[in-house]
């Protein structure tokens, strides 16, 4: 029990997975993207940026989150599987807070630019 112990203990600073900052997890870049191997933009998000993802990253839990691609409201969380991840330029995650009514919605949303999108 004593060696299990040690063992657990023995982990150094630079193998923990440390936190990102809010800066580092709002936006992925296409070379992000590309070095998920991921086939979708849903992939990339969960390889690079779960957080995105995840409802209690949000002052609006409860909420869904919206999905826009070039700037058109596409859906929800289920239509980033639809986006291949060689198309998209960058990710973006912007919180309900920051959202506001510009959006139109309560949630966060998701913002993805594709390669030939603004």
């Amino acid at each position: 029990m004593v060696l299990l112990a040690a063992c657990v203990n023995s982990s150094s600073p630079s193998t923990r997975p440390k936190p990102l900052s809010s800066a580092t997890t709002a936006f992925m870049t296409q070379d992000e993207i590309v070095r998920s191997h991921a086939t979708n933009a849903y992939e990339a998000i969960q390889l690079v940026r779960p957080v995105f993802l995840v409802s209690q990253a949000d002052l609006a839990p409860l909420a869904e989150r919206a999905v826009y691609l070039d700037g058109m409201l596409l859906g929800g969380i289920n239509e980033l599987r639809r986006i291949p991840a060689s198309s998209v330029r960058e990710i973006r995650f912007v919180r309900a807070l920051d959202v506001g009514s510009g959006m139109g919605r309560l949630g966060a949303a998701i913002l993805v630019v594709t390669k030939v999108g603004r």
